[in-house]
């Protein structure tokens, strides 16, 4: 039934909008033109992306991990989105999580809560593919991408409305996990799904690997990749490593943030090792380091390279907006 509103807020009209409408009103092709907008704003300056907070704590065996993530679209929205999850990276067992974003309306004087958990699913498989598109010199007709749960889903999603593919090609170890995968995807695709065995078998013939598998040890190499000229590596945290370090020394790397992405697995992990002026990062003629803002605004073209993702607040601002002005096409303010 659309947003509800929240009382006991006295100095401004609150409401909630809950998953299922969040479902409803961002599909694949909203989040992804929510997504453009984002980077493009952001790259502009007119969206504002200041630092997170993150916070790990173990507690009965259990990662317990907080996120905060502000921005602001300087005159008109605020956002806040917050993660609360209970997880273990080691074993890929995730206990409990909940996500939220507040959205501030500046012009009308209102705020919305909204339930976060498909905006940030959307929004990442969103940001993946956009990645890929933004820095491509040539067609993509075969992608592959590591794993099978909710980030692979979008990514699979978005390169499917975003190129025009031959097929698509994912893998997970469990082979029960494939087969859910391909039940729930393939009358969602126009493209022909092919679910690998093995990870040689889904990186063979691809002419872009997408990795989203939150593991601690790396899961690629040079050997594994070199045969590949795109790589878009989703979901990077303090917690997680998916590539070895000597494939980020080996090609050009586009970044969403510097200030997350220096904070990953693998940039910590070279930090320690003292290696960090190795990693490739993708530069200016002036020397800065160069982001998807950049490459939004088509700086950024690679014969090959790498886009390395930790997921900016701007994203999860515009599609609570993208879904905001749904609610409000049958709920004037």
């Amino acid at each position: 039934m659309g947003a509800k509103r929240l009382r006991g807020y006295a100095m401004s009209e609150w409401y909630s909008i809950g998953e299922r409408d969040c479902v409803r009103w961002l599909s694949a092709a909203d989040s992804i033109d929510s997504c453009n907008r984002a980077f493009l704003h952001y790259g502009s300056g007119e969206i504002h992306n200041p630092p997170r907070s993150e916070s790990v704590e173990q507690r009965d065996g259990l990662d317990h991990f907080r996120l905060d993530m502000p921005a602001e679209w300087i005159g008109k929205y605020s956002a806040r989105k917050r993660i609360e999850e209970r997880s273990s990276v080691a074993s890929g067992r995730l206990e409990s999580r909940q996500a939220y974003i507040e959205l501030e309306d500046m012009t009308r004087g209102v705020t919305v809560r909204l339930d976060a958990g498909h905006i940030t699913d959307m929004r990442t498989g969103s940001a993946g593919a956009l990645g890929l598109k933004y820095i491509t010199q040539r067609a993509i007709r075969c992608v592959s991408i590591l794993g099978t749960g909710r980030v692979a889903r979008t990514l699979a999603l978005a390169c499917d409305a975003l190129f025009d593919l031959d097929e698509i090609r994912c893998t997970s170890r469990s082979a029960e996990k494939r087969d859910a995968f391909a039940r729930e995807m393939e009358p969602n695709l126009s493209t022909r799904l092919h679910m690998a065995a093995s990870q040689a078998e889904c990186l063979d013939g691809g002419d872009a690997l997408l990795s989203a598998v939150p593991t601690p040890e790396p899961i690629l190499d040079n050997r594994a990749t070199e045969a590949i000229d795109y790589l878009v590596v989703v979901g990077g945290d303090s917690r997680t490593r998916q590539v070895e370090e000597a494939v980020l020394d080996s090609r050009p790397v586009l970044i969403d943030l510097w200030e997350q992405a220096s904070a990953s697995g693998e940039f910590r992990w070279a930090n320690a090792a003292g290696t960090t002026e190795q990693i490739a990062l993708v530069r200016g003629k002036d020397g800065r380091v160069l982001t998807m803002g950049d490459a939004a605004h088509g700086n950024v073209q690679l014969a090959r390279g790498c886009v390395y993702l930790t997921g900016i607040a701007a994203q999860d601002l515009c599609a609570a907006v993208a879904v905001y002005e749904r609610w409000l096409r049958d709920n004037p303010i």
